[in-house]
């Protein structure tokens, strides 16, 4: 396949659309849009802009991804990640431009005993989850050379994510205990099995994948899976903090949407096609916090 000249990423201004234009702006004719350019859910809108920019591929990260908001908010999370995702996919096939739109873990029950793959069967436990679905059995219906990329655990430079959050909880934690108070230990979730993966990796990734025949549904994540506490333990060993954590369980931590106990993706049909990129998380995430102050 031709490598593509002209790219366009929906929710550029997410934590995975700036990086995707960061990095994909050095060797491609890169534009972005999000919401105040054009709404996913306004399906002339997002077709004026689509047939505006003429791109070779749209790479579709704009979503709704406040899980536990999605379970107060069905009909915003249906807009945006199904109908939403649908009037992209819509307006992809009127200018012949391939798509990529970027889904999820959540679309498994997250029972397995073992990593899911491709081949198996989805099962959202969430509104979350079953918007996303909703939104790849619509990309897939509406396009034949699609790809659908499930990631997840996903963290990077910008947006709300763990890996941040923990740093900053560390932080707070070791002021605390310079200014001579009794600091309490962060009670994170141990039950609970995925696969971190950087922000960086997920792009490179989906380099390949544009550059590739490709097409259906890939998982792509970091290669290995860990708890959250597991991964908090990580962070702090990597960065030399001492922090107190003490593990619990997601019980102990009830949260409006469900979490899926183990959903660990393993990355078979990258794999079977020598197109797999993604590293250990362990890999990724020392590369991630050594390379500079992460705010």
């Amino acid at each position: 396949m031709a490598k593509p000249e002209k790219l366009l990423i929906t929710g550029c201004r997410g934590q995975l659309g700036r990086d995707l234009i960061s990095i994909l702006s050095q060797e491609y004719d890169v534009t972005g849009i999000d919401l105040n350019d054009a709404d996913i859910c306004d399906r002339t809108a997002i077709l004026s802009a689509i047939e505006r920019i003429r791109p070779d591929v749209v790479l579709h990260t704009a979503a709704y991804t406040d899980v536990d908001g999605c379970e107060s908010e069905e009909d915003r999370a249906m807009a945006v990640n199904a109908v939403g995702t649908r009037n992209v996919a819509l307006a992809c096939k009127e200018v012949s431009a391939r798509m990529v739109y970027y889904s999820t873990d959540y679309v498994f029950d997250g029972s397995n005993d073992k990593p899911y793959t491709e081949a198996d069967k989805t099962n959202p436990q969430t509104v979350y989850g079953k918007s996303k679905l909703a939104g790849e059995e619509a990309v897939l219906t509406e396009l034949e050379d699609a790809v659908i990329m499930r990631i997840a655990w996903v963290y990077g430079q910008h947006g709300k994510n763990f890996v941040r959050t923990m740093l900053k909880l560390g932080r707070e934690q070791l002021r605390a205990t310079q200014r001579g108070e009794i600091a309490e230990p962060l009670n994170i979730v141990d039950d609970q099995l995925g696969n971190p993966t950087w922000t960086v990796d997920v792009v490179r990734q989906t380099a390949a994948i544009m550059e590739s025949d490709i097409r259906g549904v890939v998982h792509a994540t970091s290669e290995g899976e860990v708890s959250w506490f597991g991964l908090a333990k990580a962070v702090f060993e990597i960065t030399d903090q001492s922090v107190l954590m003490r593990p619990c369980t997601t019980a102990d931590y009830p949260l409006p949407a469900p979490r899926p106990q183990r959903s660990s993706l393993e990355n078979a049909h990258l794999k079977r096609l020598g197109l797999n990129l993604m590293r250990p998380y362990s890999t990724a995430l020392q590369e991630f916090l050594k390379q500079g102050e992460v705010p």
